[in-house]
C-alpha cells in the first residue's frame, strides 16, 4: 500500500511540475511571437508544432551564416512546412542579414537551387531534402541511368 502512494504522489507531482513548465513555454512561446498546436485540456501536443512567422525573426537570427545555412536554419524551425523563395529572403531581411537588393530572389534561388540540402516543391516553395527521401532517392537513379548510358 505504501508503494501505492508514493507512486501517487510521485505522479501528482510530476503532473504539478508538467503544469509550471507548459505555463513557462507559452509564455516564451509568446514571447518569441510563436504558435504552437495545444491540445484540448491546454496541454501541448506532442510534438509541439511550431510556426514561426517572418514578422518573428529577431534581429541576428543568421548573424554570420551562409544564405544556404540561413535558409536550412529557418526550414527547420517548421518541419514540414516549405517556404517559397521570398518568404525565405523576407526573413533574411528581417534579421537584418545583408541581401543584393537588386537580384537577391535571383541569388538565393540559385544557392537554394544548387545545394543538395534542399528540394523544391509545390512549383516554387523549398522544403529540406530530408523532408522528401523518395524524391531524392529517385533523382539519385535517374542520375545513375544516365551515367550508365554514357
Amino acid at each position: 500500500m505504501d508503494t501505492s502512494k508514493s507512486a501517487l504522489d510521485l505522479l501528482e507531482q510530476l503532473r504539478h511540475e508538467r503544469d509550471e513548465l507548459d505555463t513557462l513555454i507559452k509564455g516564451l512561446e509568446k514571447r518569441l511571437g510563436i504558435l504552437s498546436d495545444v491540445r484540448e485540456g491546454g496541454t501541448a501536443s506532442v510534438p509541439a508544432t511550431v510556426s514561426i512567422s517572418v514578422k518573428s525573426i529577431p534581429v541576428g537570427f543568421f548573424h554570420n551564416m551562409s544564405q544556404s545555412d540561413a535558409a536550412e536554419k529557418l526550414l527547420k524551425l517548421n518541419p514540414g512546412h516549405p517556404l517559397v523563395t521570398k518568404e525565405i529572403l523576407d526573413a533574411f531581411r528581417k534579421s537584418g542579414m545583408q541581401v543584393n537588393p537588386k537580384n537577391g530572389l535571383t541569388i538565393l534561388y540559385t544557392t537554394l537551387k544548387r545545394s543538395p540540402r534542399f528540394e523544391r516543391v509545390a512549383g516554387k516553395a523549398w522544403g529540406l531534402g530530408e523532408w522528401y527521401p523518395d524524391k531524392k532517392r529517385r533523382r539519385e537513379q535517374e542520375g545513375e541511368e544516365s551515367q550508365q548510358k554514357k
